[in-house]
């Protein structure tokens, strides 16, 4: 699905850690995806960024209210104009003390840098899961369903012997919850995969 966002007042800023820009943002319409492939989710913790690599986590702090939270950049912000740099879920803001202005000047610190890279071939660190080949389109359609239910994004294909089904554009960091994610969704065994980074 295409990003449909609305970006709230930016302001920026320098910092002797990282140089951002602090903003939040929201998406307009229900299930938009984030560049990371999950489903955006304003209730929790998260950042956006076009300049910290996807799956890097980080500290934020804010030297006017004294708050501080950790969080992982799991989406970009193709849409900004130069020069604006991070934007956060509204969780993330509120927890922050932020939401009052939606504006701060927010400290950025890289504790631990993402494993996904722009760059083609190698070791993209992106991964997909096969489930297999259901003979049964009735099946396929049920398992399909509860993986959407479950915060997935599944791919099916037809095939000559059934319906394929796989879910394609998992970070590193994310393989074994959605390990578990597949698990609920009803299916046992899930061949791991590593695939091309699709937004390189």
């Amino acid at each position: 699905m295409r990003k449909v966002l609305t970006v709230i007042t930016l302001l920026v800023i320098s910092s002797a850690l990282y140089a951002e820009t602090a903003s939040w943002y929201t998406a307009m319409e229900p299930g938009y995806f984030t560049a990371s492939g999950t489903i955006f989710d304003d209730s929790k913790d998260g950042a956006a960024s076009n300049d910290i690599p996807l799956g890097s986590v980080v500290e934020l702090s804010n030297p006017a209210t004294g708050l501080s939270i950790v969080t992982t950049v799991t989406d970009t912000l193709p849409e900004l104009p130069e020069g604006r740099t991070i934007a956060l879920t509204k969780a993330a803001a509120e927890k922050l003390g932020m939401m009052d202005t939606g504006l701060a000047d927010i400290k950025v610190s890289v504790i631990r840098e993402g494993t996904i890279t722009r760059e083609s071939g190698g070791n993209t660190g992106w991964y997909s899961f096969d489930l297999g080949i259901f003979p049964d389109a009735s099946e396929a359609e049920k398992i399909y369903s509860r993986l959407l239910e479950n915060g997935l994004r599944p791919y099916a294909s037809a095939e000559e012997n059934g319906i394929h089904l796989f879910v394609r554009h998992v970070m590193a960091f994310q393989v074994e919850d959605t390990y578990d994610r597949i698990a609920l969704s009803g299916i046992e065994h899930a061949e791991l995969l590593s695939e091309a980074n699709p937004y390189s």
